[in-house]
């Protein structure tokens, strides 16, 4: 065999993109599970000093049980990440052949992420009972009421009811060897509702929670603001909509070939949203230069920045449509 051409077929084919995908979420989860394991030996360690600034027992135990989970949720992400790792790359080096080896790492990947964003029951309560406080009570100094109750309390509880449901019922027919055509349909509704839920949703609702919080006005005679405003509500409720055409046939008939130029296009917009929030948050200044839902959650705490990624991985796929089938 050439190879130039065995070369070709290792490197120009999905499972590769698939690869590259898995590279990235690994990465992100490692370094967001490091920041994540400082801070709460810091909550631990120093413990009397945060309790006695936030003095009540009750908002003790709900601030520990939010920030806490959530890096028990981080070690799950991170343990799903390597697992995914290696199912993609074993997937990219064996193709086809390689299901029944792969099979236990899927159901335990899928368990493991439905537990990472169970783990957001916590910030759920955190998000609707700190309006209780009137702001009050300490909570990483000054945080406005709206902003958690729409960034925290609305978006958690949304990915909380839908996300967990929907991947434990495709671990569970994994499990079982439920036929092909039902686990492509299982795994279409998954991806379709991280689009709306994950990403249109959570993103949208920190723009209205800073919205509420300051004068839209305010917020929006900035044109910074405007371009991640309008990018986060619209422009990611085109890219659910697009992700729902490109995998509705699939969803409505299994059966259906999906079209890799809908697939490539959806990819390359989601991660280009991604790419371009980064952009915007420095040339806004970060974080300290503007104390607002939206910036601290695109780049300081955004898990999904492994998203990037998927702009080449879109573009490339746009670029090899007529080569590939999926």
């Amino acid at each position: 065999m050439n190879p130039e051409n065995n070369l070709q077929q290792r490197f120009f084919k999905p499972a590769f993109l698939v690869l590259v995908v898995a590279v990235a979420f690994f990465a992100i989860n490692i370094y967001d599970l490091v920041r994540s394991l400082i801070f709460s030996t810091d909550l631990i360690v120093n413990f009397s000093a945060y309790a006695g600034y936030m003095k009540e027992a009750w908002w003790i135990a709900t601030f520990y049980s939010s920030e806490l989970g959530g890096t028990i949720g981080g070690i799950l992400l991170f343990i799903a990440s390597a697992l995914v790792l290696y199912t993609a790359t074993v997937y990219w080096r064996r193709g086809s052949a390689s299901f029944p080896r792969i099979k236990g790492t899927v159901i335990a990947s899928l368990v493991l992420i439905a537990g990472y964003y169970l783990s957001h029951i916590p910030t759920v309560w955190l998000g609707f009972i700190y309006p209780s406080t009137a702001g009050k009570l300490w909570y990483f100094e000054v945080t406005p009421i709206n902003e958690v109750v729409f960034a925290a309390g609305f978006t958690s509880l949304a990915m909380v009811l839908v996300l967990p449901p929907l991947m434990l019922k495709l671990a569970h027919l994994i499990s079982k060897d439920a036929p092909r055509q039902t686990l492509i349909r299982w795994s279409a509704v998954n991806a379709v509702a991280y689009l709306f839920v994950v990403f249109w949703f959570n993103f949208t609702m920190q723009w209205i929670g800073m919205l509420t919080t300051w004068a839209p006005a305010e917020i929006l005679n900035d044109w910074l603001n405007v371009t991640g405003f309008v990018t986060s509500v619209i422009g990611l409720l085109l890219v659910a909509i697009l992700g729902l055409v490109a995998l509705y046939p699939v969803i409505k008939k299994p059966q259906t070939t999906l079209n890799p130029r809908l697939i490539g296009a959806t990819a390359a917009a989601l991660g280009a949203y991604f790419t371009f929030g980064v952009i915007v948050y420095f040339a806004a200044g970060g974080y300290y230069a503007r104390r607002m839902a939206w910036y601290e959650l695109i780049v300081p705490h955004n898990p999904y920045l492994w998203c990037v990624a998927l702009m080449p991985v879109g573009i490339v796929l746009l670029l090899m449509a007529k080569r590939w089938r999926l």
